[in-house]
């Protein structure tokens, strides 16, 4: 076996979008319907207080990848590209000294777990979503995750390197978008599944006409993108993996990011379940006053106050069936690994990289703001020769997930990385305070947020708005106790606690592309 040949490891990081903490049965919800994630947890460790650096896509899985926080690597919000080296742009004209300025270690890759695997000698595939450019941007800026890039048909055939793997199989977008490798299969495999998603008739049945992006998928679960990437990593597994090395394997589910389009089978099944309740906030005065717009519509797309209980049922219905999908690919992943013998050989990873309010505090999909429904996520972690115990209360950053697979990896870190090992902590029960950026053009919502063994505080720092939760006796947070007397010394410790982290945090260095 390939790790057993080279004295290391092999890696399973899974990876879900917008999946929140509780959408797991394994972390206490009765209605989910997840008995591969829940047999995985039963196998593991549980981090009950894993928390993602950011509320959004892109930057939180760079700080996964590259073990800094949002600060440190420099992907600050969607729609910025993690840097490296390959897609800086030079002028063609520039000659002589002005050329070999561009020249060496001007360019300042951003190191990533696959980067440093690979040097280890890690063989390393990437399967399904990895948004670490622009899916937005326009040709000329050469991404490879870029929708207008693949619909020329010019990386049709391409599988990388990208970002530190060897060779990726791309999902791009979410819900019924078929953009990249998979897009290409499902025409080829499905053709009438493809027809039917551009006559997109099913979409305009929306069962609530008020949430459009709510609906049962014309895609069936034998070609839905969540079953594709289980069977790409089955293919990988049984046929591709190199047995004289030891691999890392990235899956990355596109769901259960909205659209709420699970297939139509699941879609009516999942109709019938029950589901957990929306919380709502004791005095949403108290809010800061980005939340309360966000809560009330004044800026767009992210209220729910306009959506009646029966629809925030059915999204939360709809959610639990594609999170039910996602368990049955992982479900594939692991019987496989059974099968094949590498189960004791290889460490598995279940985690996402934010959540979604799915109606708490009156709003629904995720903003740049923090809640404790948009960065606390699940995270399994089965690693079988270490010694951990079966579940861990203490808070674990998902820049910490990097140093922790190096550590049990026997790998070197490469440089940059701010996380750090969390396994002594979570063993030993030591304290290990994490942080939250979050950052948007507009200042008013530039927030900063510290995570201890008991309570999240958040600071504005544009409106100097706090906020303050003790998940102890307020685990929904549903009163913000910033101001109260009773914490006043909690308040101020942790606000000097979350400087601090900041400020040793801040390293601006990545993507500079000449001398001056």
């Amino acid at each position: 076996m390939g790790s057993r040949t080279s004295g290391r490891p092999n890696i399973v990081l899974m990876l879900a979008d917008q999946l929140r903490y509780d959408g797991l049965g394994c972390n206490g919800n009765p209605h989910a319907v997840t008995p591969n994630l829940d047999r995985l947890a039963q196998s593991g460790t549980v981090f009950h207080r894993h928390i993602t650096a950011n509320p959004v896509c892109m930057p939180s899985r760079s700080s996964l990848l590259t073990g800094r926080y949002p600060n440190g690597h420099g992907l600050w919000h969607n729609g910025v590209p993690l840097p490296r080296r390959e897609y800086a742009r030079f002028d063609e004209r520039l000659s002589g000294l002005a050329a070999r300025a561009h020249e060496g270690p001007i360019i300042s890759n951003v190191p990533t777990l696959p980067d440093c695997l690979a040097e280890s000698g890690y063989q390393t595939r990437a399967i399904g979503k990895l948004h670490l450019t622009p899916t937005g941007a326009v040709p000329d800026y050469g991404y490879q995750e870029s929708r207008a890039r693949w619909q020329t048909g010019e990386l049709d055939d391409w599988h990388g390197p990208y970002y530190g793997f060897d060779h990726v199989e791309l999902t791009i977008g979410h819900g019924e978008e078929t953009i990249g490798h998979y897009g290409a299969w499902l025409r080829d495999h499905h053709p009438e599944v493809a027809r039917a998603l551009a006559d997109g008739r099913h979409r305009q049945r929306a069962p609530f006409p008020e949430l459009p992006d709510l609906y049962p998928s014309a895609i069936p679960i034998e070609a839905h993108h969540s079953t594709w990437i289980g069977e790409r990593a089955r293919a990988f597994l049984e046929h591709d993996r190199d047995p004289d090395q030891p691999f890392f394997l990235f899956l990355g589910f596109p769901d259960p990011h909205h659209p709420y389009s699970p297939p139509a089978a699941l879609a009516d099944e999942f109709a019938r379940h029950d589901v957990l309740l929306p919380h709502e906030n004791d005095d949403p005065s108290r809010l800061p006053e980005v939340v309360r717009q966000l809560r009330d519509g004044t800026i767009p797309n992210r209220s729910a106050r306009d959506l009646s209980p029966e629809c925030i049922r059915r999204v939360r219905q709809y959610t639990n069936a594609m999170i039910h999908l996602i368990d049955r690919a992982a479900g594939n992943v692991l019987d496989t690994l059974d099968r094949l013998g590498q189960a004791e050989e290889t460490i598995v990873v279940f985690t996402a990289d934010h959540g979604d309010f799915l109606g708490d505090h009156g709003m629904i999909r995720k903003e740049t703001v923090c809640s404790d429904t948009l960065v606390h996520v699940p995270f399994l972690l089965r690693a079988p020769d270490a010694s951990l115990p079966a579940k861990t209360h203490t808070p674990m950053s998902n820049v910490d997930v990097l140093p922790t697979l190096c550590a049990l990896a026997n790998v070197p870190l490469p440089a940059g990385v701010q996380g750090t090992n969390v396994l002594p902590a979570a063993d030993g029960g030591e304290s290990h305070p994490v942080r939250v950026c979050g950052y948007l053009h507009d200042p008013r919502f530039h927030n900063f947020s510290i995570y201890d063994e008991r309570y999240r505080f958040t600071w504005y720092p544009a409106t100097e708005e706090r906020e303050l939760y003790d998940h102890q006796r307020d685990p929904h947070e549903l009163q913000n106790r910033a101001g109260d007397s009773a914490l006043a010394a909690d308040e101020e410790r942790l606000f000097a606690t979350l400087l601090r982290h900041h400020v040793a945090t801040d390293n601006p260095v990545g993507g500079r592309i000449a001398r001056w």
